[in-house]
């Protein structure tokens, strides 16, 4: 609310010496010159000074918000691929009482070669 009456304030204070400066001035910009209203010169470098602030903060929030929009797509992308890729080897159960293949493979390979090693002991 400070921010709106403060500008209203300020926007009144230009008006006034606007007005009150209504002489024709002549204005040059590299080779092109005219005369034009002070009024008018006022008014448009006020506009170009707001315009030029405008885009200032709204640069500064879309980099910000650049900064924040990869973590966050990020953390996405790797919950989907979790979600999508085939269980892997030392995954756990999915539900309680499910064997999962890779290990299930896993132990029959171990207990086959505990079987070998323990024939050949024998022999």
């Amino acid at each position: 609310m400070f921010v709106l009456l403060l500008s209203i304030v300020i926007a009144l204070i230009i008006v006034i010496f606007a007005v009150q400066n209504a002489l024709t001035v002549p204005i040059q910009f590299f080779f092109w010159s005219t005369q034009l209203p002070l009024v008018l010169v006022i008014f448009c470098s006020v506009l170009a000074g707001a315009l030029l602030m405008f885009c200032l903060a709204l640069w500064r929030d879309l980099k910000s918000q650049m900064k924040k929009r990869p973590i966050k797509s990020k953390k996405i992308e790797k919950q989907e691929n979790q979600k999508s890729e085939p269980s892997k080897a030392g995954d756990e159960p999915s539900k309680a009482g499910d064997i999962n293949p890779a290990e299930a493979t896993q132990t029959a390979n171990q207990s086959n070669q505990n079987n070998t090693e323990k024939i050949s002991s024998n022999e």
